[in-house]
């Protein structure tokens, strides 16, 4: 940052820094968001300055690329504030061949060109909105006479730039005034300007000592100390420096890469966050409620595009955004269908637990293919495949690069299209072509898929064995048939099951002894035992149960016998398995 610019660590004057502003020669990249600061936050951070507190380390970015320089956007330091609508302008940079940018001190370093450069606007309490003399421009002034037993000890305020002197106590002085002295010897200047157009001589007078102090320190705080550390990241990638920001700027609190991507593109875009929340608004509302994020839409972007899918910054240049804004109206079409049909198949934030895994639909109703019933239950296929495989999983990306090629054919040129119109998951999963992976479900992956525990996997597995629920429209339970409340090393030790304990606990949590429960009737249930509850049934209600829930009907249901029911009604999960992923017959 300006002359002392160096390598690492380097010192600046507060002075030097916003002169540096003041010549549009350090700019903000587009990552960094609007400015928030208040004139009380300000006030307080040149009260910090004045009295040699630390305000911590500044951390820019320097590019030395002028290729690199065109294909970010950067903007210009705000210099006259007005609550209402200011804004930082798009930074003109093509003759730039050398530019240095704010990672880290953005609202620091604005606030410090508010102050010493322009000017702050707000409305004066109690004037009318539609008054024009409600927003006065005001500047930053310092009273002269520090304050005791006060929080903080130099008055700062932003008033109104006119004279300022006949205020009682007060005496006020433009903080700006500072960067025009000749040296520390200007101070008996400014005093002898100060006394003449004072209101009550006598007050400068008699603080003459107090007054000539602050002064001095005002210009040793402002033209002298080097209070603004800064360390400067020389010719790295966007990318590279996104990640650094994200570790810098995250105050305890995790910050989204997504989140700061958007705030890149909304600088090419300038409605590009507004458009895509609303897409997540109405497709996170339907049914039982999806949780798609940024994230989603933007890589789903990517692929309906025909680019590049790895999810990097650089990946969404000026022109690329420039063509998702041109196609903005498909890409919402597509994936509002995709999720409107993933709500028909009883898909839900719970269950759908890949979003990836959606994508590939979204790319065939983008380029036209065919969502007849008969494709649906083909998406629906694919889905239960893809969630229960875990198939994208490690190497996502790959995944859906793989896919891609076998949806489409043709080339960027001249516009990738579909291979065929319908959606066929047997041929799909015949021809796909992705080393080390598989959409492939065989008899031996089915005792696995059994031994899923209560939770989102074991959700997935259930929704397969319940088609006929309509988990769109009610709430469902993952329900012990067992209920946990017997599995206690307490009770099981009363009834000659203690040796058990271990073992049974890790079995009741798996799907032979879950069912999917309408959620009052599980209120209902609640910790009765199983065979209790099964007799409060009617014989016409307890057989439609018995056989809707894949329940052995030759096995005691007295929780002493857990063994026995537990192997016996996975035995009928893998039948039922069987016929659903694996096309069998009737055993």
């Amino acid at each position: 940052m300006g002359i002392r610019r160096k390598k690492g660590y380097s010192g600046q004057t507060i002075a030097e820094t916003v002169e540096v502003i003041r010549k549009n020669e350090l700019f903000l990249p587009a990552l960094q968001r609007k400015f928030v600061w208040d004139t009380p936050q300000i006030e307080g951070l040149f009260d910090s300055i004045m009295q040699g507190f630390p305000i911590g380390t500044f951390l820019l970015w320097e590019l030395n690329d002028q290729t690199a320089i065109n294909s970010n956007v950067f903007y210009n330091f705000i210099k006259h504030y007005d609550t209402r609508y200011s804004r930082n302008q798009k930074a003109s940079l093509s003759s730039k061949k050398s530019i240095v940018s704010v990672l880290d001190g953005q609202q620091r370093l604005t606030s410090l060109n508010i102050a010493l450069n322009g000017t702050y606007t707000y409305k004066t309490p109690r004037k009318r909105f539609d008054n024009p003399e409600a927003y006065p421009k005001r500047v930053l002034f310092l009273n002269l006479l520090p304050r005791t037993g006060e929080d903080f000890k130099y008055e700062f305020k932003f008033l109104p730039d006119t004279d300022q002197s006949n205020q009682p106590d007060k005496l006020w002085y433009k903080v700006n005034e500072v960067l025009s002295w000749e040296d520390a010897s200007s101070i008996d200047e400014e005093y002898r300007k100060l006394k003449e157009r004072a209101h009550d001589k006598k007050l400068v007078t008699t603080n003459s000592p107090v007054i000539k102090k602050t002064l001095r320190t005002l210009y040793r705080r402002i033209r002298i100390d080097d209070p603004l550390m800064c360390f400067t990241l020389k010719d790295m990638g966007i990318d590279d420096v996104l990640d650094i920001f994200i570790r810098v700027n995250s105050g305890g609190t995790q910050l989204s890469k997504t989140d700061l991507l958007m705030s890149t593109i909304t600088a090419s875009w300038e409605n590009a966050r507004d458009r895509v929340e609303d897409l997540l608004k109405s497709i996170n509302e339907q049914g039982r409620k999806f949780n798609f994020d940024i994230d989603f839409v933007m890589r789903t972007c990517l692929f309906l595009l025909d680019d590049p899918i790895l999810f990097r910054v650089r990946s969404f240049g000026p022109e690329k955004i420039n063509e998702i804004k041109t196609n903005w109206g498909g890409i919402y079409t597509a994936i509002s269908e995709t999720v409107s049909i993933l709500n028909l198949l009883g898909y839900d934030g719970m269950t759908l637990t890949s979003r990836n895994s959606v994508i590939p639909i979204v790319y065939h109703i983008y380029k036209g293919g065919d969502t007849k019933t008969k494709e649906r239950n083909q998406f629906k296929k694919y889905l239960q495949h893809a969630l229960l495989t875990g198939f994208f999983g490690t190497h996502g990306d790959q995944a859906l690069a793989n896919l891609r090629s076998y949806l489409r054919e043709g080339s960027k040129e001249d516009g990738f299209k579909l291979k065929r119109k319908s959606f066929d998951f047997d041929h799909l999963k015949t021809n796909l072509n992705t080393p080390g992976k598989t959409l492939e479900i065989t008899e031996e992956d089915l005792e696995d898929l059994l031994q899923k525990k209560k939770g989102r996997q074991a959700f997935v597995v259930l929704s397969i064995l319940y088609p006929q629920f309509e988990y769109n429209t009610k709430n469902f339970d993952q329900d012990h048939i067992h209920p946990t409340y017997f599995f206690s090393f307490n009770h099981l030790s009363s009834i000659g099951k203690g040796d058990k304990y271990e073992e049974w606990q890790t079995k009741k949590d798996t799907i032979p002894n879950l069912q999917m429960l309408e959620e009052r009737k599980n209120r209902v249930k609640n910790k009765r035992e199983f065979k209790d509850w099964l007799d409060m049934e009617s014989e016409i209600e307890k057989k439609e149960y018995l056989e809707d829930n894949y329940i052995p009907l030759d096995v005691s249901y007295d929780i002493k016998d857990f063994d026995e029911f537990y192997n016996k009604r996975k035995d009928l999960l893998i039948i039922a398995l069987k016929k659903i992923l694996l096309g069998a017959k009737d055993e």
